[in-house]
């Protein structure tokens, strides 16, 4: 191809010098205007094949304008269409490759979109611009965030669902394509009260929250003790506090037991309904609410002594 284009542009010369001849000899009627159209359309015929030439040399990686005689290119680079890494080759050194055959396979990760499959009955309730909180189905501790730019016209082959295709925003890191995927799409924007889900627990049938309702020490629970009124005695001649059976202390911390009616559940948070009231700024339990749980109903009574 480097050998033909060369040969083409020297050609080309020669057709242009011989074009302007004509043209010079047929204004003065030196010569018939047959072999002046003769060579318009030669001139014509090898530019037409030069600038095809460029075009395929530059697609290949070869600048035409430095090419010359004395520097044909031996090696090219096959440059691939997009930035990416390579997960998958198809050949190996020395194999002949058409131009309809694979080399190798690469994944654009910064290009990652999602694609979700819902039912038929979902599907008026999905449409353009619409936010998918989604977490990996194996790592459910990192949340992502898609925006729907197209939904399928088409049911997908041997199943009832329609494709809806999202772009992946922000950080993707973490992200391989082919993974799994868990997803939620938001339908309506609402701000309720929520907690994290593994702050609420079950007892009975009713839902429970802990807030914190005394950090004081316990050196000063018994200094109180000590300076304020008498206090009851068991028949063993230990003292005792009333409490109450909502109650629970854990390392001079004091917990309450809050029932609560939760709502929905939305990455790794739940809605929740107070079924009593809390003290404004009150400090939660996000983390160990089952285990001051467990060792509330293992104790079997509210005093602490």
């Amino acid at each position: 191809m480097q050998e033909d284009f060369l040969t083409i542009s020297s050609k080309l010369s020669f057709a242009e010098i011989e074009y302007k001849r004509q043209t010079e000899l047929n204004e003065g009627n030196a010569t018939s205007l047959k072999k002046l159209q003769e060579s318009e359309t030669e001139l014509n015929t090898l530019k037409a094949q030069k600038a095809s030439l460029k075009k395929q040399l530059e697609l290949l990686g070869v600048n035409p304008d430095k090419l010359t005689s004395d520097n044909f290119q031996s090696v090219i680079s096959v440059r691939s269409p997009i930035n990416g890494i390579i997960s998958n080759i198809h050949v190996n050194i020395g194999s002949y490759v058409d131009a309809n055959k694979p080399i190798a396979d690469i994944v654009d990760n910064s290009q990652l979109h999602l694609d979700l499959y819902v039912y038929e009955k979902d599907l008026a309730k999905l449409q353009v611009g619409q936010t998918i909180h989604f977490t990996l189905t194996n790592n459910p501790g990192q949340e992502y965030d898609a925006e729907v730019y197209a939904v399928s016209n088409t049911f997908e082959p041997n199943t009832k669902t329609i494709a809806v295709h999202a772009k992946v925003e922000g950080d993707k890191q973490g992200l391989i394509d082919g993974m799994n995927i868990t997803a939620l799409v938001s339908l309506d924007d609402a701000t309720v009260d929520a907690v994290p889900t593994d702050a609420i627990v079950s007892h009975e049938g009713q839902d429970y929250i802990f807030i914190v309702t005394d950090e004081h020490s316990e050196e000063e629970h018994h200094d109180d003790a000590e300076e304020g009124e008498e206090h009851e005695h068991d028949e063993h001649g230990h003292e005792h506090n009333e409490a109450t059976t909502d109650e629970h202390s854990e390392g001079g911390v004091v917990f309450e037991k809050i029932p609560v009616k939760k709502g929905t559940t939305d990455v790794g948070y739940s809605e929740i309904t107070l079924l009593k009231d809390i003290p404004a700024g009150s400090k939660i339990v996000i983390e160990g609410a089952f285990f001051i749980l467990g060792k509330m109903n293992n104790k079997g009574e509210g005093h602490s002594h």
